[in-house]
């Protein structure tokens, strides 16, 4: 190479070194200039006593409409997370058991849960969009909460769900005592509504308290659920392969908090199917009970029905067998919970 061959080569890596230098510093010029036009609140989102605030973002992928409305539903989430910080504790009701544990059976947590599971969240319907930004690569959204406005509006649902359940009381009842019990299970998915709404109550309120439940309505829930508790189960096998499982099962229900009867009067009936099947794999055993049960009350009706199959896994071949039956137990109990939550009234 000749000296002015190398000066060329010095002369060109000059000017590209200098274009680059040139376009880094034109997209940082570019970079701060939009930093600087984001709205404050993209970063710090505003503090006002009485209210709540949440920031959303989402990237843009072609649909900005999209992408607006995706941070605005992060924002609504932002929002309540920011709300659950300073919140601790358990606000949901509990229902024990009167017979003498101090604890609640499996079929009555079986109902409450079910019921709970059929009710969704309380929404926050006061929560608006206060302002949003787009920058062409994000879509920013803030959103606002007047806490004191959404308070009022879920102590007034709550008053609402009161009536009804006491209105729900104030129902005469006679007969057996599936009867008595029948006209009172609306109320516990009222229950369960009402146990929502306090969450968010709780969530919302500057004092951070849910809805005080009333003497009146602890008494009608303890009765509710005294009730479910106290009623009278027959378990009929409707072969000769099921009879020898019938008491394993009994035992099960029992487990599960049932009043088993073994003969003489009865509320409910569950008139069950099983098939036995096992197998050995790899040191364990495991077997499987294929259940077809039916509940039926005190008159004959069938109130249920369903067919499941109950797995128990176990070095011992007994252990597994009395593992299937008390997933049986759990299943029923669960069906049970179901029947009364749903279909009974």
């Amino acid at each position: 190479m000749n000296k002015f061959s190398a000066v060329l080569l010095l002369v060109a890596g000059a000017c590209l070194t200098t274009g680059c230098a040139t376009q880094q510093s034109k997209a940082s010029v570019q970079d701060k200039a939009q930093q600087a036009m984001r709205p404050d609140w993209i970063t710090q989102p505003p503090q006002q006593s009485g209210m709540a605030y949440g920031v959303g973002s989402m990237e843009i992928y072609g649909d900005q409409a999209a992408a607006v409305k995706r941070a605005a539903e992060l924002a609504r989430v932002d929002l309540v997370s920011q709300l659950k910080v300073t919140v601790t504790g358990d606000f949901s009701s509990s229902t024990t058991e009167t017979s003498g544990t101090g604890r609640a059976s499996e079929v009555q947590r079986s109902v409450t849960n079910y019921a709970r599971s059929q009710v969704p969240e309380a929404e926050l319907d006061e929560v608006v969009q206060s302002d949003s930004y787009v920058d062409g690569t994000y879509a920013y959204v803030l959103v606002e909460l007047n806490r004191s406005q959404a308070a009022a509006r879920l102590r007034r649902d709550v008053d609402s769900i009161d009536e009804q359940i006491m209105d729900i009381a104030a129902q005469s009842r006679g007969g057996e005592p599936l009867q008595q019990l029948t006209p009172l299970l609306p109320a516990v998915k009222l229950f369960a509504q009402r146990e929502r709404l306090s969450e968010r109550l709780a969530l919302v309120s500057m004092n951070r308290q849910g809805a005080v439940m009333s003497a009146e309505l602890r008494a009608l829930q303890r009765d509710i659920y005294d009730r479910i508790g106290a009623l009278r189960v027959s378990v009929v096998a409707q072969d000769s392969d099921s009879e020898a499982m019938r008491g394993p099962m009994i035992e099960a229900l029992t487990d599960q908090g049932m009043k088993i009867q073994s003969g003489g009067s009865y509320d409910l009936e569950f008139q069950i199917t099983a098939d036995q099947t096992s197998k050995q794999q790899s040191g364990n055993y495991y077997a499987f009970l294929d259940c077809r049960v039916t509940i039926v009350d005190n008159q004959g009706r069938a109130l249920s029905s369903f067919s499941q199959q109950a797995k128990g896994v176990s070095g011992l071949k007994k252990v597994a067998l009395q593992k299937a039956v008390q997933s049986a137990g759990s299943m029923m109990a669960a069906e049970l919970a179901a029947t009364l939550v749903d279909d009974l009234h």
